[in-house]
């Protein structure tokens, strides 16, 4: 199925599914880790709880990485991880 990304708020974005399923996306900021400005990090949440992270690294080939941090039982899986990410457009 593939995902609708929309602005919500600054700095956070909502992901449809077209079963209607919702996840909102927020930007977080690199702090304490010591790569502030040569990466982006956004956390994942559904029905309140944290379900993924995804980070891009900015340099001349851009690295994508997406973290599933839900349990099984959830309505979305890896899969929906991943076209989330690749319609984010990093």
């Amino acid at each position: 199925m593939s995902w609708k990304i929309s602005d919500w708020m600054a700095g956070g974005f909502r992901a449809e599914r077209e079963d209607g399923e919702m996840v909102f996306i927020y930007r977080r900021p690199s702090w304490g880790t010591g790569l502030a400005g040569l990466k982006t990090f956004f956390e994942l949440r559904s029905r309140g709880r944290l379900v993924g992270r995804i980070s891009s690294e900015a340099s001349w080939r851009p690295r994508v990485r997406a973290e599933w941090l839900a349990e099984t039982d959830r309505p979305l899986n890896e899969t929906d991880l991943l076209e989330i990410a690749e319609a984010l457009k990093f």
